[in-house]
C-alpha cells in the first residue's frame, strides 16, 4: 500500500490522500511547487517542489538545491501585492530563497500596516501599543523572519546571521546591507536562482 499524503492549503491540513488523489490535485493545480506537503518517512513537512512525489521516496535533505529548478515562490511575488501574499503563503518557509523585491515590498507592507495599527490604536485611546498593534506583530512575526532568512539565503548566507538584529546599530547595518545585496544567479544550497 503506498504512502498517505497530507498537505496545507491556507494553514489548513488536509488528508490523508491517496498517491493517485493526490496525483491529482497536482494536475488540478490544487497543489503547487509551494504547497506544504508531508507523508510518513519524511521528517518535515515541504514544499512539493522540494518533495521527491513521483518515486515514494523519502524527500530531500533540507539544504538540497531543487531538482526540478522550480522556485516555490507565487509568480507575482516580485510585486506589491505578490509579495504580502507570498509571504503569508511561505511564512514557515526557512530553507528557500526569496528576491530583494521580495523582501523589500513585504518590508514596505509591515511598515504601512504598522502605521495603521498605530492610528487605529490611537484613535480608540489606547496608545501606539494598543491590541491592534499586538494582534499584527504577532500574526507577522513567523512571516516576517521567514522572509527575512529567505534573504540571506539568496544571497548565500546561513539564517543563522539573522541573529545580527540583537546587536544594536552595527548589527542592522550589516543587515541591511545584506538585504540590498545582488541575489546569487547561480544555484546555491537552498535552491535554484529565484524568479526575477
Amino acid at each position: 500500500m503506498s504512502a498517505q499524503w497530507y498537505y496545507a492549503v491556507e494553514g489548513a491540513s488536509n488528508g490523508p490522500v491517496s498517491q493517485s488523489e493526490f496525483d491529482e490535485l497536482v494536475a488540478a493545480g490544487a497543489i503547487r511547487s509551494d504547497t506544504l506537503v508531508w507523508q510518513e518517512g519524511m521528517q518535515d513537512w515541504l514544499p512539493y517542489g522540494r518533495a521527491d512525489n513521483a518515486s515514494g521516496q523519502q524527500a530531500q535533505p533540507a539544504h538540497a538545491p531543487l531538482s526540478d529548478g522550480a522556485d516555490p515562490a507565487r509568480t507575482d511575488a516580485n510585486t506589491f501585492v505578490g509579495a504580502l501574499k507570498d509571504g503569508f503563503a511561505r511564512y514557515v518557509d526557512f530553507k528557500t530563497r526569496s528576491t530583494r523585491s521580495q523582501y523589500w515590498w513585504w518590508t514596505l507592507w509591515m511598515i504601512l500596516m504598522s502605521i495603521g495599527a498605530v492610528i487605529i490604536d490611537t484613535m480608540m485611546g489606547m496608545g501606539d501599543s494598543g491590541p491592534v498593534n499586538l494582534i499584527l506583530s504577532l500574526a507577522t512575526l513567523l512571516p516576517s523572519i521567514a522572509v527575512s532568512i529567505r534573504r540571506l539565503h539568496d544571497i548565500g548566507r546561513s539564517g543563522w546571521w539573522f541573529l545580527l538584529f540583537l546587536v544594536p546599530i552595527i548589527g542592522w547595518i550589516v543587515l541591511i546591507v545584506f538585504y540590498c545585496t545582488k541575489s546569487q544567479d547561480e544555484e546555491n544550497l537552498w535552491g535554484p536562482a529565484p524568479q526575477h
